[in-house]
């Protein structure tokens, strides 16, 4: 089955509304007509829209005006207090969406009772389209509402399936063609029975969701010990499949405080990886890896759809892609989204050699930075990379924390530069912003800075020693290269728009 769109009927499918319909109902009703009605005679008079139902179904044609407009005051009170959304129906609609699902909804309710519904409950962002009783001429059983959504929508019936939780939808469905399913996963539904029997009915949505194959798209939780075995299977599946020795950063995302992500699972499995993390203040970088059975399947879409949805209140501006040069599969994935290739780094990790050691001079010190260093931090970082000093004193305040240490490169008495480390975890330690001012460079202080960092963390017992640099910087790189760090990987960075 090769599904491109899911159609939905609205009340008791989508939203719980049902009660609050049959309240305002049965109230103007003894109000106005003079009657009361039970639910089960409220389902039969069901199709039309409540305006017809009203004026189809009062003894006195005079009062209907006024009783419409107390129906749907009383309709539109019922959603305030705690009247809210069903997690997991919002939860099928945004991995519906993140698939690239074409979603619709068809109604018998009137357009104005529908807004009322769906706005109040924030789910019209979901919809390519709705019908509703409004804009049909024969309502639910017949298809004429599924038939004019799929023209629109400009798909077939065999591509699309209908859910509904009555016996018009069935019956509806089934007479334009489409796979069928009724659902009684909300606390009330319409119909327990059927006139033809649907292609199936489930109880949950869960149900439903492994019927289409959906993923399950979830943010990881730091502290989970299976979620981070998960993520080193993945990783080592990924790794033989491509024949490159890939990395997850795990250590990045096992920390209270480290970077974001999100986790793509099928079932027990998880199949896709995207963790990023929020720097400079105008970008974020981010790190993906989908298993080698489920590639080209929507899942790395999937999962970058779901972290702009977290990123943009950020006010991220730029989003990097990090790839592995040597990854075929990665450079598609970045292509097919319309990234722009940037830059390339090298990631590079501290040999533990011995050879060519000099010891720092006495009048270069590294002192971690005070308060009073953060305008000498600004200048110094500006002037290296070229950011504005907005930008840089804002980089700089955001990533203040216990974690990650800035020392100040003191020579002769006067700041020279800077280096930043962060501590990742008890093992490792990453090697950052590190700069020297424009007037002290071409004296030998890079190295010495650099050689002096090193000792300091292996005297703290840092076994794993790392730091990136763009591939084009052949002064940075040789400088790397002889304080005794060698290249381990080359990674692609594409740009690409949070939009």
């Amino acid at each position: 089955m090769s599904i491109q769109a899911v159609l939905f009927d609205f009340d008791g499918t989508l939203a719980d509304t049902l009660p609050l319909s049959f309240h305002a109902f049965q109230t103007v009703f003894q109000q106005y007509d003079h009657r009361e009605v039970t639910r089960d005679e409220l389902v039969a008079m069901f199709g039309p829209t409540e305006e017809d139902i009203i004026g189809g179904n009062f003894a006195d044609p005079s009062s209907v005006p006024q009783a419409i407009e107390d129906y749907y005051s009383l309709y539109e009170q019922g959603h305030f207090g705690e009247f809210q959304n069903d997690g997991h129906i919002v939860e099928l609609l945004q991995a519906l969406k993140a698939q690239g699902m074409k979603l619709g909804v068809i109604t018998g309710k009137s357009r104005r009772a529908y807004q009322i519904s769906a706005g109040a409950l924030d789910l019209e962002r979901f919809f390519d389209i709705s019908i509703t009783g409004d804009d049909v001429v024969k309502p639910k059983p017949d298809p004429e509402g599924i038939h004019s959504a799929l023209r629109t929508l400009g798909i077939a019936p065999s591509n699309a399936v209908f859910v509904g939780d009555s016996n018009a939808d069935i019956l509806a469905g089934k007479a334009a063609g489409l796979p069928t399913y009724g659902v009684r996963w909300l606390s009330t539904f319409q119909s327990q029975a059927y006139d033809v029997p649907p292609d199936g009915v489930f109880d949950s949505v869960d149900e439903f969701r492994k019927l289409l194959k959906l993923n399950n798209i979830i943010a990881m939780t730091y502290h989970s010990k299976q979620q981070a075995a998960d993520i080193t299977v993945l990783e080592q599946q990924c790794s033989h499949a491509d024949s490159l020795q890939l990395s997850s950063d795990l250590e990045h995302l096992v920390k209270e405080d480290g970077d974001h992500a999100l986790l793509c699972y099928r079932g027990n499995q998880l199949i896709g990886l995207l963790s990023w993390f929020a720097t400079e203040g105008d970008y974020a970088q981010i790190n993906a890896m989908v298993h080698p059975e489920y590639r080209r399947e929507g899942v790395f879409r999937s999962l970058v759809q779901r972290a702009k949805e977290d990123i943009t209140p950020l006010a991220v501006h730029r989003l990097s892609y990090r790839v592995p040069s040597r990854s075929q599969a990665g450079l598609r994935a970045a292509q097919a989204i319309g990234a722009d290739y940037d830059r390339s780094e090298y990631s590079m990790s501290y040999a533990h050699t011995e050879s060519g050691r000099e010891q720092a001079p006495a009048d270069l010190r590294l002192l971690p930075s005070l308060p009073e260093d953060l305008e000498f931090m600004v200048s110094c970082s500006s002037r290296a990379f070229g950011d504005s000093e907005d930008a840089t004193r804002e980089y700089f305040l955001q990533t203040n924390e216990p974690a990650r240490i800035t020392y100040i490169a003191w020579a002769g008495g006067q700041r020279i530069g800077l280096i930043r480390v962060n501590y990742v975890n008890e093992a490792t330690a990453f090697i950052h912003n590190f700069c020297i001012l424009p007037a002290c460079q071409g004296q030998g202080y890079g190295e010495k800075v650099l050689r002096q960092t090193v000792d300091l963390l292996l005297q703290k017992n840092y076994s794993s020693i790392r730091l990136g640099v763009v591939t084009e910087n052949k002064r940075a790189l040789t400088l790397y290269l002889n304080a005794g760090f060698k290249i381990n990987f080359e990674y692609k960075y594409y740009s690409g728009s949070p939009a």
